[in-house]
């Protein structure tokens, strides 16, 4: 499976529609984790997920998503997890153990990202395990 994350240097990328760079993971048999960095040339939702079909992503974990840009993805079947922040590693590690509903992990503004949400105010457009983030 691969797991893209949106990045700029060691932290996940505030914006994914004007993100230009995935860390993409793929775990292999016995060898750990290979990591590969891949530019994103396109501007467009439907450029943005060609990008990732074309690279095997199965999971995107990115920051803020506009809704064409996550309905895009989703349409391939990739699972996206959106409005995360974090270092690169803190946030591999929230994924992989679980935790990435945590508030720590939630760009400023997301309200409600454990059990579904109590959403407010702007913050409704976090609700990502109600609008295309899924539980691993």
């Amino acid at each position: 499976m691969k797991l893209a994350l949106s990045v700029f240097k060691n932290c996940i990328s505030t914006v994914f529609d004007s993100s230009d760079q995935l860390l993409i993971l793929e775990t292999e048999d016995a060898n750990g984790t290979k990591r590969t960095t891949v530019r994103i040339d396109a501007t467009d939702p439907a450029g943005h997920a060609a990008r990732l079909r074309d690279q095997g992503v199965a999971v995107l974990i990115c920051g803020a998503i506009s809704r064409p840009m996550q309905m895009a993805i989703a349409s391939l079947g990739i699972a996206v997890y959106p409005f995360i922040r974090g270092t690169v590693e803190e946030v591999l590690a929230a994924y992989q153990s679980n935790r990435l509903g945590q508030a720590v992990f939630s760009l400023p503004g997301c309200h409600g990202r454990g059990n579904g949400g109590n959403s407010r105010g702007r913050g409704m457009r976090c609700r990502w395990r109600q609008t295309g983030g899924h539980e691993r």
